[in-house]
């Protein structure tokens, strides 16, 4: 596939911030001159994704992982390398010229351009209709019974679909917005027998942002007592409801300060609780949360408070997320309404310090699961059974996390007074080891490389010009004590013209896999800046050590060829090679 020329990939990289484009999906906290984070590319409890401003780099030392803006941009986000520079320029305002798109990049750049345009226009006739209209006077009644003032409505951009099955159809036209490009973002229904309908009629219309303020799609509430209750967009280019959470755009800085997510099920839940001024909160789009959800929200919160409704199918629905929040590794809680109330009616009756209590009050995962499993199932010898039975997928859930599944199991086997080998098994099958056993077998080590040949590949992965200084003391001999891998790198380096080049490293780790790509990475990512000064002394010390390794490689080589030649009585060659070593030893490194 066709990408963008060199050049225009080099302007978007060098007019972002990588720290600000990442901290948009991972909670970056400062670490001396790096960023770290969770990573969002693999579960883990403790943070071990990098980032460094000055290289503009990012690498996790769990995974693996690394690159540069854009190779996070298209990891993170599933695209293609033009779409990625693209979607950079168009945030930063940076033009690209279109013909360095192949065609078929250019297409589907342009359908999600167009998607987008049609979704913003749209989200403008609506708020306008409502605002201005006196045939949405029903829509602003509603809105104000709900709580929602002309602030909340403003910055959530809330809007009325008239109850009329042309009127988006004819707006959108006049605003000279194409109608299949409608059709395709869900707006508008194509008929059968031809032409087409509004999809969204009487419904307050909620529009649901992506997390780089783009219109995705919407979500629309039937004023009248028509179905569905909630309608949203159908998927399309740039709308993925298991992906998407509702608010979050908007309140995506106030979860970041919390270091918490509060979890709703609907879009008024979450608008009553920002209504209260508690803004860290986020919805899923009237489908049950999704893995994609938690991995979205493990990027701006530490933690998760689950907030839903108090009846029977609010607690299902509880229940039905713990697994997720498990296996994700985020820390979650769940907070308990009375069966009567769901947050924006709690909220409503009790005001936001009463749900501030119960929100400081929620269960942990564990006893939240103990007690739905006891209610439903009781205590009895056949209940305890059917506990053990319903606990089997969340203790699957934790994976190979020895600790944490200890710990979960531990709590379930103390309430119900059974062992934890006796309950959860023992041996294959189990989470308890059989007994004693020969001992595992060893892990592959990782690639090693001497301290300071390490520290020299350092200095050339920041400072390439000084390859030739250092092949000229002789570090091809001295490569060769070390092992496979390091005369990879140094072949690599060689290959390559990195002088002056400043994406050099970048290049390099494109023509790298697996391991070696990723102890690369962490020296690039590691690796300091030195000024002028320094950086000579630091060429000098190195260039030292090169010459004596080097030397000493040399000897070493000589001695045994000296005792080979002893050993097969050649006492023409052991002249000669002792004359070398003389010499040799005039210059001595020792």
């Amino acid at each position: 596939m066709a990408a963008l020329q060199d050049n225009s990939a080099r302007r978007v990289k060098d007019a972002v911030d990588i720290i600000e484009v990442i901290g948009e999906h991972v909670h970056l906290q400062k670490a001396g001159v790096r960023y770290k984070g969770l990573c969002p590319f693999h579960s883990e409890k403790t943070p071990s994704f990098t980032v460094n401003r000055e290289r503009q780099f990012y690498h996790c030392f769990g995974c693996n992982e690394s690159g540069d803006v854009l190779s996070f941009m298209m990891k993170y986000h599933n695209l293609t390398f033009p779409d990625a520079v693209v979607r950079l320029a168009e945030r930063y305002g940076i033009e690209l010229e279109e013909s360095k798109l192949s065609p078929e990049d250019l297409k589907k750049t342009r359908e999600r351009e167009g998607l987008f345009a049609a979704n913003k226009v749209a989200a403008t006739i609506f708020h306008d209709f409502l605002l201005k209209n006196p045939a949405a006077g029903k829509a602003r009644q509603y809105l104000e019974k709900r709580g929602m003032s002309r602030e909340m409505i403003s910055r959530f951009q809330l809007g009325y679909a008239p109850d009329r099955w042309d009127f988006l159809a004819q707006a959108l036209a006049s605003a000279g917005e194409a109608e299949q490009v409608a059709v395709a973002a869900g707006l508008l229904v194509q008929r059968e027998n031809g032409g087409v309908y509004d999809r969204f009629r009487d419904r307050v219309i909620f529009p649901i942002f992506s997390l780089n303020g783009q219109v995705a799609g919407f979500g629309g509430r039937i004023l009248g007592d028509g179905q569905p209750k909630y309608l949203n967009s159908p998927e399309s280019a740039v709308f993925n409801k298991s992906q998407t959470l509702f608010g979050l755009y908007q309140n995506k800085s106030a979860i970041r300060e919390a270091g918490r997510c509060l979890i709703v099920e609907g879009n008024f839940d979450l608008l009553s609780l920002v209504a209260h001024g508690l803004q860290y909160v986020a919805a899923p789009l009237g489908t049950a949360l999704t893995a994609q959800h938690v991995k979205i929200l493990k990027r701006y919160a530490e933690e998760a408070v689950v907030v839903f409704d108090g009846d029977l199918a609010g607690l299902k629905a509880a229940m039905r997320a713990v697994p997720l929040f498990l296996t994700e590794q985020l820390d979650a809680k769940i907070v308990v309404l009375p069966e009567e109330h769901d947050p924006d009616t709690f909220i409503a009756a009790f005001g936001r310090e009463a749900l501030e209590e119960k929100v400081a009050q929620a269960m942990e995962l564990s006893e939240f699961v103990f007690s739905r499993l006891v209610k439903e199932h009781g205590l009895s010898l056949a209940g305890k059974n059917k506990i053990v039975r319903d606990l089997q997928p969340l203790i699957a859930a934790i994976g190979n996390r020895t600790l944490q599944k200890s710990l979960f199991v531990s709590h379930f086997s103390d309430k119900l007074g059974l062992k934890a080998e006796d309950l959860f098994g023992r041996g294959e099958g189990g989470i308890y080891p059989a007994g004693p056993s020969l001992p595992a077998k060893q892990r592959k080590q990782g690639l090693k490389l001497s301290k300071q040949y390490e520290r020299l590949l350092e200095f050339l992965l920041i400072y390439p010009e000084a390859l030739p200084h250092f092949l000229e003391a002789g570090l091809e001999e001295l490569v060769d004590n070390e092992n496979d891998f390091a005369r990879i790198i140094l072949d690599q380096l060689k290959d390559l013209d990195l002088v002056g080049q400043g994406d050099g490293a970048e290049v390099l780790l494109e023509r790298l896999h697996g391991e070696e790509k990723g102890l690369v990475a962490r020296l690039l990512i590691e690796a300091p800046s030195y000024p002028d000064d320094m950086k000579e002394l630091l060429v000098d010390e190195l260039t030292t050590w090169v010459r004596k390794q080097a030397w000493q490689n040399r000897k070493s080589r000589l001695l045994r060829r000296i005792s080979q030649a002893q050993a097969a009585g050649d006492d023409v060659l052991q002249m000669e090679l002792l004359e070398q070593k003389k010499k040799m030893d005039e210059v001595s490194y020792t």
